[in-house]
């Protein structure tokens, strides 16, 4: 009780000081949640994008049924297979010309070019998979040709990973960042109050007793910036939103990381815990010997 007491009147001492503290520590939380938000969306969109690598194999004119059957069951039996898809030649012909002009493109031949192919997604990617799914296929008698954009996929993912490896290192820098700041801060608040703590060390205060109520300033601090940077956070993400479906027509709502079960709850925890955490580490650091 004597503790949080003297929480509340480091407050009232140090109000700029301490508003400065809840400021730095809410700031780098949102900043913090917006990595998480944008690592998570860089991953999502990652797995989507891996999703839409296909292998398309073109078959031979004339090819049997029986033969083409043989070849979707021995397609089907490799492991790395997740789904085999079939398209016969009318099938192909009805996707294609749904845009009229092709439609029209392909009626002034007289008859139907396009070939019977066989789609085949892999359960995981890699372009390795990919190429050595590609080279089998390549080898079956009933394949004609084989088609697909591995490598532009392959370059993208890439791309991608050193997006990721920059956001980490900016956010662990961050990190760092306001654990050093909120540390001086509480360090501030601890030099102007140094004639109160050597009055203290006078009359025979422990260490403990003397530092505890920093300590326990510093995780309100952290508190009161992690729901403040929650704060921040929820209302860019919810008017991002707002304006992507405005100028897009995309509503990402559905995205989990954004829905009401994860950012209300989980999320909210999670920067609660950061920015008491925060604020711990940082009084802590600040907790040399009393001034005197």
């Amino acid at each position: 009780m004597r503790w949080l007491k003297e929480v509340f009147l480091n407050f009232k001492r140090s109000g700029f000081m301490s508003m400065i503290s809840i400021g730095t520590i809410t700031i780098t939380i949102a900043t913090l949640g917006g990595y998480f938000i944008f690592n998570e969306s860089i991953a999502y969109f990652e797995t989507k994008v891996e999703n839409k690598v296909e292998i398309t194999a073109f078959l031979n004119e004339g090819g049997e049924a029986l033969s083409t059957e043989t070849l979707i069951n021995e397609i089907k039996l490799m492991p790395e297979t997740a789904e085999v898809l079939y398209f016969s030649k009318d099938a192909a012909y009805a996707e294609f010309t749904k845009d009229e002009e092709s439609k029209q493109v392909i009626d002034s031949l007289g008859e139907n070019p396009l070939p019977a192919s066989i789609v085949v997604k892999l359960k995981t990617y890699t372009q390795k998979g990919v190429e050595d799914m590609a080279k089998n296929l390549r080898a079956k008698p009933q394949v004609e040709e084989v088609q697909y954009g591995a490598k532009e996929v392959e370059n993208l993912i890439n791309i991608i990973n050193v997006i990721k490896i920059i956001t980490f290192v900016t956010g662990l820098i961050f990190i760092i960042a306001s654990v050093l700041v909120v540390s001086n801060v509480i360090n501030l608040t601890v030099y102007a109050r140094r004639q109160d703590i050597y009055i203290m060390q006078l009359v025979g205060a422990t260490r403990s007793f003397i530092r505890m109520p920093f300590i326990l300033e510093g995780v309100i601090h952290g508190f009161l910036g992690g729901l403040a940077g929650w704060g921040v956070v929820y209302l860019i993400t919810n008017i991002m939103l707002t304006q992507i479906k405005k100028e897009t027509g995309i509503d990402l709502s559905g995205f989990y990381i954004v829905g009401a079960n994860y950012f209300v709850t989980k999320f909210l925890l999670a920067a609660l815990g950061a920015g008491t955490a925060l604020g711990f580490i940082g009084s802590i650091f600040s907790q040399g010997n009393p001034p005197k």
